[in-house]
């Protein structure tokens, strides 16, 4: 593991002072970004340990909800107003990785998690991701990545990110009030690597869902119960008779469908045309449970 320095501000101003230095990483419940370090990948000067700066908890916000940025996981997915209102979060939530995991992450750690792509986690590569020149997926195993070309085929992972983007919620930073989730996320260039879309010295404070749908589920599936990420998840939610549905596991961001067609712009690589039916089956199975 690289040396670094750790911090743990007390304010949001003093957490954004320390971010905006250019070798400081944020950290949350610790869960993505300590393997990271231990691998030597994206090393980091300082890690700034936000859960003493930033919001915890799960408060009502008008007809909706406002969840702090440190809130763990496990919270969410325990919280009886989340449960009863907001069954696709509640589910998605409860979905995230481990029992011991979600105990330690936060929301805005899950939101903003690095990809699972072995290529881009492995010691020795430094693949288009981490500024190299090669995709190392394209050329070799890809059957869990992505269903779109580009120049990295990894897959946003945040089971909450599915869910939150099909409940039409949106994000508050230290320098920007209520956005999209969805602005939250942006395509890797070869100038910004990043698909995180938070500029130094920003971090998120909370997320708000404005209202509850008149109903919601999520389904995913995966290789194993607990301590596996889904291979494909589906988030879908009711509003007004007219039906959201949003996507994780098959596209670089957290991807919104068409209800009608939500194949649509996913025409699957060389390895990954599989996860064409999966992702058939799941919305599906979303849709259903929302009618």
């Amino acid at each position: 593991m690289t040396r670094f320095a750790y911090s743990a501000p007390a304010s949001i101003a003093e957490a954004a002072e320390r971010l905006s230095a250019p070798g400081a990483r944020a950290m949350g419940g610790g869960t993505d970004i300590l393997p990271q370090l231990q691998r030597g990948i994206r090393p980091a000067d300082e890690v700034v340990d936000l859960r003493g700066a930033v919001p915890a908890g799960v408060l009502a916000a008008a007809q909706g909800i406002r969840i702090g940025a440190a809130t763990r996981v496990a919270d969410v997915a325990r919280d009886p107003d989340v449960g009863a209102r907001f069954a696709v979060l509640a589910e998605a939530a409860a979905a995230v990785a481990s029992p011991q995991l979600r105990e330690m992450g936060t929301v805005a750690g899950n939101l903003c998690q690095a990809v699972r792509c072995w290529y881009f986690r492995h010691p020795d590569l430094t693949c288009w991701l981490r500024g190299g020149d090669t995709c190392y997926a394209q050329i070799g195993d890809h059957r869990k990545h992505g269903l779109e070309p580009g120049d990295c085929i990894s897959v946003a992972p945040s089971d909450l990110a599915a869910a939150l983007l099909a409940l039409d919620a949106v994000v508050t930073t230290n320098r920007r009030e209520a956005f999209p989730l969805a602005d939250l996320y942006r395509k890797a260039s070869a100038e910004d690597r990043s698909t995180i879309a938070l500029e130094q010295g920003e971090l998120i404070t909370a997320v708000t869902v404005p209202r509850p749908p008149e109903a919601s589920a999520y389904v995913r599936a995966g290789e194993r119960a607990a301590w596996s990420f889904a291979l494909c998840g589906v988030a879908a939610a009711r509003f007004d008779g007219e039906v959201r549905m949003a996507a994780i596991g098959v596209s670089n961001l957290p991807r919104l469908l068409d209800p009608a067609d939500p194949l649509a712009g996913l025409p699957g690589l060389e390895m990954t045309g599989w996860k064409r039916r999966l992702l058939s089956t799941l919305a599906q199975d979303a849709r259903t449970a929302v009618s």
